[in-house]
């Protein structure tokens, strides 16, 4: 799994882990999560999930979440540290709704890609793929290093890596996968829609491509331009046998494309260069 074919048309498997999950239940359940998150849940289509973000009333991310119908209830999936608060930040609005809260203690099955049409669709790695509980035959399981260079080679944020509490959706590129806006109010609406008409954020979500000697893994490292001004960040590295590939974030403000990868001492490292989305072998 170290070349770039490969990473860009996987096929495999792995453990869903760390994820926490919410059951709503209610005859108001759907108008009333509608209220509160960024896509329009009434778009849901029958064994497929849907991204989409609960915002704070600034805008900004309190959780990246996925969600999909499950029966007489709905499913609302998002990273298991930001579970608790997710949960009392849905019952809080819950007023006069008939709309109740139940977390799901154990999550079991795996995440299939290049393989199989049985399961939940969901889009876990920025490509099409199953959640499924039974594995189809002939797929190979994927370490935890492979699965973090498929998500950085697709452009796929994490939370705590290139998403937090400060994120803005247009900032890491969520408005094209978990935004929809043509649906009704939700909370931070105002903000994402103002970010929409004026077309720019301070900065975005980036690919880079270049030589540097960093490790693999999550770490911030800062970026400078030709000049020496700080031109962003690289938050994710996925080294390969070619070269490295890293997510980050790139300053708008800057127009130029190269930038030296620096360290706390303000030594070079390497140098990175902007790579479009998505990624395609020249």
């Amino acid at each position: 799994m170290a070349d770039e074919a490969t990473l860009l048309s996987p096929r495999g498997y792995f453990t869903l882990a760390g994820l926490g999950r919410i059951r709503v239940t209610g005859a108001d359940r759907l108008r009333y999560l509608n209220g509160q998150t960024s896509n329009d849940l009434r778009k849901l289509r029958p064994r497929a999930a849907m991204s989409a973000l609960v915002l704070s009333a600034k805008g900004k991310l309190c959780a990246p979440v996925r969600i999909w119908e499950d029966e007489d209830s709905l499913i609302v999936e998002t990273v298991s540290d930001l579970t608790e608060t997710l949960l009392a930040r849905l019952e809080r609005y819950a007023i006069s709704d008939d709309v109740s809260f139940e977390p799901i203690e154990a999550i079991s099955g795996w995440h299939v890609v290049g393989g199989g049409t049985e399961g939940l669709r969901v889009d876990r790695l920025g490509l099409p793929g199953y959640d499924v509980e039974a594995l189809p035959a002939g797929l190979e399981e994927f370490t935890s290093d492979q699965v973090e260079r498929i998500r950085i080679v697709h452009g796929v944020p994490a939370w705590g890596s290139e998403l937090d509490e400060d994120t803005l959706p247009q900032e890491a590129r969520l408005e094209t996968s978990a935004v929809d806006f043509h649906k009704g109010c939700y909370v931070g609406q105002e903000v994402v829609s103002r970010l929409r008409s004026v077309g720019r954020v301070n900065e975005i979500l980036t690919l880079f491509r270049g030589e540097a000697s960093l490790p693999a893994g999550r770490r911030v490292w800062p970026l400078v331009d030709s000049r020496g001004a700080k031109a962003g960040r690289i938050t994710s590295v996925a080294p390969l046998e070619s070269s490295l590939y890293a997510l980050g974030y790139a300053s708008t403000r800057s127009d130029e494309t190269v930038f030296s990868v620096i360290d706390e001492t303000g030594a070079c490292l390497g140098r990175v260069e902007k790579t479009e989305f998505p990624l395609t072998l020249e």
